[in-house]
């Protein structure tokens, strides 16, 4: 995909555009509104595949249109198992943040946990209510949710099914940065700026030690840890990280 330009119109539901190593995936509204239906749900995968193949993206941003950022499934079935949007983000390799701009409910935030980073408005609401609905989470909540705020304060959001705001969501971790709506944007794009000028191997390989780790134990992850190191160490970008030090410049990093 060429660099400031839009994926496939193919994509109905979700909208992909590629600026300065930066995939921008936006869910869009539709007749179901701000919830995903089979139709978006394709498209995610779909829209996930194009950025693996696209070797120029190393920070992947999600975003949404309207006052929602993700209210659930329109019409829960056999396709949400042949179609999992949540895994599909949840495996990409690159750094993902969550622009939280509106409230994140049920698999709606089973969606922002796939992501590395959540950004969200000081107005949101958060909630994984499905247990009100007489059913549980199907896309890695119950594991997600503990993994990110703890065993205990998982079990009160999933029991309870309560809301919680933007600021007690930071307070217990769920969320990685509070800001006003009205900076979110400039923030979001701040940050995804900032991530896109770091080595893109550095960025995949701080992320899978964090993420694979943490189901190892402590010697099992450190052993991780070593092992990306010296993989990172036989790549042509260290040997330009190396070069740009010396020289005093900014290195020009291909993630090679």
């Amino acid at each position: 995909m060429s660099r400031g330009r839009a994926a496939s119109a193919a994509l109905r539901g979700v909208h992909l555009r590629v600026e300065r190593h930066v995939a921008w995936l936006c869910l869009q509204r539709s007749k179901a509104g701000n919830r995903i239906d089979a139709t978006a749900a394709r498209a995610i995968c779909d829209a996930v595949e194009e950025i693996d193949y696209d070797e120029e993206v190393r920070v992947v941003v999600l975003t949404a249109e309207g006052k929602e950022f993700c209210l659930g499934v329109e019409d829960g079935g056999a396709w949400e198992q042949r179609d999992d949007w949540v895994a599909a983000v949840a495996r990409l390799r690159q750094p993902v943040v969550a622009v939280v701009q509106g409230d994140a409910v049920a698999e709606g935030l089973e969606l922002a946990l796939a992501c590395d980073l959540r950004v969200a408005s000081s107005s949101v609401r958060l909630a994984m209510n499905q247990i009100q609905e007489q059913h549980l989470p199907v896309h890695g909540g119950t594991q997600r949710l503990p993994r990110i705020v703890g065993r205990t304060r998982a079990l009160d959001l999933l029991l309870s099914g309560r809301a919680i705001g933007a600021i007690e969501a930071q307070r217990m971790g769920l969320v990685s940065r509070v800001v006003p709506r009205r900076r979110l944007t400039f923030v979001s794009r701040q940050l995804a700026a900032d991530l896109s000028t770091k080595g893109p191997i550095a960025l995949r390989f701080a992320k899978e030690a964090i993420l694979k780790g943490s189901d190892m134990t402590l010697a099992q992850g450190i052993r991780l840890e070593e092992d990306l190191y010296a993989l990172l160490q036989t790549t042509a970008d260290r040997r330009e990280g190396v070069r740009a030090f010396v020289q005093k410049r900014r290195p020009m990093l291909t993630g090679r």
